[in-house]
């Protein structure tokens, strides 16, 4: 049987509907259900369960009312649990003692201007998916058997993100979904990260852009993910206010987004796009926390592989281990970063330069000819733009030539090599020269 579904119920008629989504939900997932209320008398964590406990009126009555209720319409095995305290604290005290799947409120209340709502508080702070019901027909008509359910997963590239994704495909379990992932991209901020020009507009990704972007959503994806629509949507500001808007126009049924573990300062500071999806959105909102990070990583052959060359012994030793490594018909991108010039004619001069270089080293008999070649030169600080066109590539790899510097030279003129490491999103090789 699987882990629990813990709903949190007020007892008031407005809340029925939602309790039986739940209940159909645990009934669907063959797992019970475990109805709590929490009694905000300030008497209740001193007489529940004891001879006083009338002094709280029907409550327990009412709770087992509901709960025989719930069992006769939707079929659902239903346990009780009354509590007393913050309502908060109290469900996800029962969640992670229940080791729930899941944690499911109402999200109609209005919202306290610091703390937030009951559902915003417990998304934050729940160790299992929190889902949030508004418009609880959409819901029941899809645990019905009736039509698809279409969920809205606002995804970046981050372990928030991916547990996003794996709870949405999940679902399929449940009944037919409808999912499409979407990353909301500021056209600015992913031009300069992928050193591309400035666009044109701050609503519009150039070609190159959108399709690295999609590319990197797509890659970041588990297996399950194959029958899933991917969109990149160019907008500028925060992303919670596009998400609420695309699961409007887009009559989505869900939204699901990814919950980090920030503190509710950091998140009034610098804002949280889970918590202001669970404020716009008009439909039900899954706040997902991070899965563990202890899974082991699997290793990927090289597909893409980019290597940086100064044309001396140093580059010479790095473009042969690239070549080396590259997976058969892979790719490898051959770059070489150009010094600044003191002027337009001798910047021209040594690019033309760089490409006759490139262009004989790519037709030396080390290539490995049944992959691809492909040669950049490039202009500017060689860690920025190494990076952005590993970012451009969708590189797997960066392999690159390491030079012995002293600790003083480190300090005063800095490392490409050490600088890339530090800030690479794809494992990179450092090829040393062997001392004559």
């Amino acid at each position: 049987m699987a882990s629990s579904i813990v709903f949190g119920t007020t007892l008031e008629p407005e809340c029925q509907p939602l309790a039986e989504v739940a209940a159909r939900l645990a009934k669907r997932l063959s797992a019970p259900l475990r109805l709590v209320h929490v009694c905000e008398d300030p008497r209740a964590p001193i007489v529940l369960g004891t001879d006083e406990e009338h002094l709280l009126g029907t409550v327990r009555t009412d709770l087992g009312r509901e709960a025989e209720r719930l069992r006769a319409t939707t079929g659902a095995e239903v346990h009780v649990h009354l509590a007393g305290g913050t309502v908060v604290d109290a469900l996800v005290s029962v969640a992670r003692f229940e080791l729930a799947s899941m944690l499911v409120v109402g999200g109609s209340e209005t919202a306290n201007a610091f703390l937030g709502t009951t559902a915003e508080r417990v998304a934050r702070q729940s160790p299992v998916p929190a889902l949030t019901l508004r418009a609880p027909a959409r819901l029941r008509s899809w645990l019905q058997g009736a039509r698809p359910l279409r969920v809205l997963v606002g995804a970046d590239l981050g372990r928030a993100s991916a547990a996003a994704r794996a709870f949405a495909c999940g679902l399929g379990a449940v009944g037919p979904v409808d999912v499409e992932v979407v990353f909301v991209a500021s056209p600015l901020e992913a031009h300069q990260r992928l050193g591309l020009p400035a666009p044109t507009s701050d609503q519009h990704l150039s070609t190159e852009a959108e399709a690295a972007l999609l590319r990197d959503l797509q890659r970041s994806g588990a297996a399950n993910e194959t029958a899933v629509r991917h969109r990149v949507v160019a907008a500028r500001g925060s992303a919670d206010a596009h998400l609420a808007s695309l699961a409007d126009q887009g009559d989505f049924d869900l939204v699901v987004v990814g919950q980090r573990r920030n503190s509710l300062l950091e998140q009034l500071w610098y804002g949280s796009v889970a918590r202001g999806v669970l404020r716009s959105a008009p439909v039900s909102v899954a706040c997902i926390p991070p899965g563990p990070s202890s899974a082991r990583p699997l290793f990927r052959e090289p597909r893409t592989v980019l290597v940086a060359t100064d044309f001396t012994e140093v580059g010479a030793r790095a473009v042969a281990q690239a070549l080396g490594v590259v997976a058969a018909q892979g790719t490898v991108h051959l770059a070489h970063v150009m010094l600044a010039a003191s002027s337009e004619a001798q910047a021209r001069q040594n690019r033309e330069a760089a490409w006759d270089a490139l262009s004989r080293l790519s037709t030396t008999e080390d290539v490995n000819r049944s992959g691809r070649l492909e040669r950049h030169v490039l202009e500017g600080a060689p860690a920025d733009q190494l990076l952005a066109l590993a970012d451009r590539t969708g590189a797997d790899l960066i392999v690159l030539g390491a030079r012995s510097h002293s600790a003083v030279t480190r300090a005063l003129l800095g490392s490409v090599a050490q600088a890339i490491s530090e800030r690479a999103r794809v494992p990179v090789l450092l090829v040393p020269v062997t001392a004559a």
